[in-house]
């Protein structure tokens, strides 16, 4: 069958050159609309170009030596990608606006207009940081299942997703994400995926903060595609000791509730056939809980039975312009879907990735309350 993703490696590319293009672009930019020396012009453009380096290297080094050491220049590397992002794309928007504006402003106006952009700056990405750096807010959602049994009826499940816990401060900041889920008072928590990533020992500490996580029907969890990248092995023991209820392409019944957990699908290279089998296998007469990291092959899913299904991974893009190329791969991005009789939720995250910035895509948590009709 054929499946719902586009090639990667197209996608990988684009991201890569928009990422090295912007830097360029940036340089450029700066160096024509404030009459730069050739001199300085030349300068700006060769520190550019060491910070489009810079990020790349610095990941290398983290994931190769999981040192605490490197978690500063990591935290300014990695924003940078997140600056260099918003900066490119706002001097990009700028000069198309200009070419319309060109005919209606004198060169001073025009002069000015090109000021009032890089400015804008000043305000986009602070901006870009609160959102980034804030605890993710809950986001109530309420779902009308026919058939739900009464034991069943005001059901409430948290989601948690993509938190990419990579060091101390992220330590910290879970710590916050951990009390806001319990000041819900969900009857079962779902986590999503990406809760580790390189650079984090998982020890005490996590499995202290996971372990104040007691809804009456546990905390259930499926890998993300970092989760692999942490190894395999090791989140298989981080789980265990987080109290985590892994389910790989299983299923666990928590208080007459179905629940099915698929392993990232692109990961595994898993075909529709095999999550279709999977699913059959599993599912019980009625409404099943399902979750996954990677919202895949959704249509399919909603062919094999009901289900109210959970997933991660897009992070709604994080940082614009993200948004399109995420779009571009995912067919579903984010929000709710419903397909057939089914009802789907994608979460931008309870975290960030990389950048410790989101602009256009705040993060949250997702409490969905399910009731009878």
């Amino acid at each position: 069958m054929v499946t719902q993703y586009a090639p990667l490696f197209p996608v990988f590319l684009a991201l890569v050159g928009t990422y090295i293009a912007f830097h360029f672009y940036s340089a450029a930019w700066l160096a024509r609309n404030f009459a730069m020396s050739a001199g300085a012009a030349r300068s700006v453009r060769f520190l550019f170009l060491l910070l489009a380096f810079l990020a790349p290297f610095t990941m290398f080094l983290r994931h190769r030596y999981a040192a605490p050491s490197l978690e500063p220049l990591y935290l300014a590397s990695s924003s940078w990608m997140g600056i260099i992002l918003i900066i490119g794309s706002t001097f990009l928007l700028s000069d198309l606006v200009a070419l319309g504006l060109k005919q209606l402003l004198s060169p001073s106006g025009m002069y000015r207009f090109r000021l009032a952009s890089a400015a804008f700056l000043g305000l986009l990405i602070p901006y870009a940081f609160y959102n980034g750096l804030k605890a993710p807010a809950p986001k109530e959602l309420r779902y009308t299942v026919p058939g739900l049994p009464p034991g069943l009826d005001g059901l409430k499940i948290a989601q948690l997703s993509d938190m990419h816990i990579d060091s101390a401060y992220k330590l910290r900041r879970f710590s916050a994400t951990v009390d806001l889920v319990n000041a819900q008072n969900p009857d079962l928590v779902l986590l999503t995926g990406d809760l580790v990533d390189p650079g984090l020992t998982c020890g005490t500490r996590l499995g202290e903060l996971m372990r104040k996580l007691k809804p009456r029907l546990g905390v259930y969890g499926v890998f993300g595609n970092h989760e692999y990248y942490y190894g395999y092995e090791k989140s298989l023991a981080c789980y265990k000791e987080c109290g985590i209820k892994l389910l790989r392409n299983e299923s666990a019944d928590a208080g007459g509730l179905r629940i099915i957990g698929l392993s990232d699908i692109m990961t595994e290279k898993m075909t529709e056939h095999t999550v279709r089998d999977i699913l059959e296998k599993h599912r019980k007469p009625g409404v099943s809980i399902l979750m996954s990291h990677q919202p895949l092959m959704l249509g399919s899913m909603s062919e094999t039975g009901d289900y109210i299904g959970f997933f991660g991974h897009t992070h709604r893009g994080q940082i614009f312009p993200f948004h399109i190329f995420t779009r571009m791969f995912y067919k579903y991005f984010y929000g709710p879907y419903r397909l057939k009789n089914s009802f789907f939720y994608i979460t931008s995250g309870a975290g960030t990735w990389g950048p410790p910035l989101r602009l256009f895509a705040p993060s949250e948590i997702p409490v969905i309350t399910l009731v009878k009709p």
